[in-house]
């Protein structure tokens, strides 16, 4: 496994990052939640059709994948997409944040679960100490989990179980085709899957009334988190087992702190240094357990 990958999984992080606080200033203000995860799926569906019919001219085994596709499509475009967002508009940004660090750790015990055989000491500990860095890192940033904030955490943490289902079954997908259409057959299923909760609140958005500011936001979750994070990450996961893509998701609240320290917005300290430290630590102690299974191809 080359720098490629880790270089792709790191943007993934990167690009995430940045999605958490945006997310809370576009729903449910400008657009609700439904017709901003409708308008995210069918955008990135449209890309993925493009680049198809540009560069990827590939065939779907439809008797034998359609299935999988299905289930991907259901967990990993649209189930999760909408929890999470519906989730988002209605907890905290740093609360949502805090949830999905379970994610990995769903990924681990559901990988385990499917390849039926006990997790290594190194996996163990890589997300341990992973989890434990970010949630410290993240924990005097206002978290406050309340009776107010219960549906909305329930929904981040129900979406952090159903992407971890999805980064375990998609594997099988990205290993037999390419990103590209591995993610047009995914997205478009999740078109039909959305259709009946977000095209009607999509086409009754104000779309006039949306701050030029706000449309930057807007237009940088469809094209980077919906289009780039997507073939990125399954091209992270065609070369890397899925453990280690999913805790890449520990290094958000760490390039989080590093954006708001470079903007001024945040200071650096000796503790921040040493969370930041454990999560990379926990990152390293993945790869390095099974990068001995992992195919090297770039």
């Amino acid at each position: 496994m080359g720098l490629k990958v880790h270089g792709a999984l790191f943007l993934v992080a990167l690009l995430y990052a940045i999605l958490f606080s945006w997310a809370g200033q576009i729903m449910p203000g400008y657009l609700s939640p439904e017709a901003f995860v409708f308008l995210r799926v069918v955008t990135a569906f449209s890309l993925f059709s493009l680049c198809g019919f540009l560069f990827v001219k590939e065939k779907v085994e439809w008797k034998s994948d359609f299935k999988r596709f299905a289930i991907c499509a259901f967990f990993g475009t649209a189930a999760n997409m909408y929890l999470f967002f519906k989730g988002l508009s209605m907890t905290k940004p740093i609360n949502g944040a805090v949830l999905m660090l379970v994610t990995p750790i769903f990924v681990a015990v559901f990988e385990q679960f499917s390849q039926r055989r006990k997790p290594g000491l190194e996996l163990i500990t890589g997300i341990a100490m992973g989890a434990l860095g970010a949630f410290l890192l993240m924990w005097n940033k206002g978290v406050g989990f309340s009776s107010a904030t219960l549906p909305g955490d329930i929904c981040v943490a129900v979406n952090a179980a159903f992407y971890a289902v999805y980064l375990i079954l998609a594997k099988k997908l990205a290993n037999k085709y390419h990103a590209i259409t591995v993610n047009r057959v995914t997205f478009g299923l999740g078109v039909l899957y959305m259709a009946p909760l977000g095209l009607f609140p999509l086409l009754g958005s104000s779309f006039q009334h949306i701050p030029f500011e706000i449309e930057l936001k807007i237009g940088y979750t469809l094209l980077f988190t919906s289009f780039l994070v997507y073939l990125l990450n399954t091209y992270g996961m065609k070369r890397a087992n899925s453990s280690l893509v999913g805790v890449y998701i520990y290094l958000q609240p760490l390039l989080a702190s590093v954006i708001a320290v470079f903007l001024g917005r945040d200071i650096l300290t000796f503790e921040k240094c040493f969370y930041a430290g454990m999560i990379l630590f926990g990152v390293w102690m993945v790869s390095f357990g099974r990068r001995s299974k992992t195919p090297s191809t770039d």
